[in-house]
């Protein structure tokens, strides 16, 4: 999500919506049992940055960490503050997804549809297998697609170089 203006932008229309479900995928970087990730709403604590209360990635004195994603775009120390909300009010869950996992995502549009979406919405993607089995019946899900993939070749490129290694 990194600071989850995208995420935002599709939830909110059916914000009334109850029966329409949220989750947030965050950046879990190289697992939230490190500190080399982004998942502020899942690991982080309420602070104040650039003058808005939110979930932040900070040490024990309040001073902010550094984040870290695979995906240039999440690789933020916060979230902002509609997302922080909807997580204290219950409406929506908020999970993570590690850079090896968005990897997976990655080559799953790019196999079935020929899209290669951008690393952000990769993370998204990657949670599509978890979140199906648990949706019951026949329910539509909806994945923010916020970009392209074209801006990542370089880091996409190395990625799968070292998986062939």
């Amino acid at each position: 999500m990194g600071g989850g203006s995208n995420a935002l932008g599709i939830f909110h229309p059916f914000f009334k919506d109850k029966r329409v479900k949220f989750v947030g995928v965050e950046a879990g970087g190289y697992g939230l049992h490190t500190t080399a990730h982004s998942a502020a709403v899942c690991k982080g604590e309420p602070g104040v940055l650039h003058g808005t209360k939110s979930a932040l990635l900070q040490d024990a004195d309040g001073q902010i960490i550094n984040a870290h994603s695979i995906a240039a775009g999440l690789d933020y120390p916060g979230v902002g503050p509609e997302h922080y909300h909807y997580k204290n009010i219950g409406r929506a869950e908020y999970v993570a997804v590690t850079d090896q996992e968005a990897i997976v995502g990655l080559k799953l549009l790019a196999r079935l549809e020929g899209i290669i979406p951008a690393l952000e919405s990769s993370h998204a993607l990657a949670y599509l297998e978890k979140l199906a089995k648990r949706v019951k019946g026949k329910k539509t899900v909806i994945v923010c697609l916020s970009g392209r993939g074209d801006k990542d070749m370089g880091t996409i490129e190395q990625v799968l170089s070292n998986e062939s290694h």
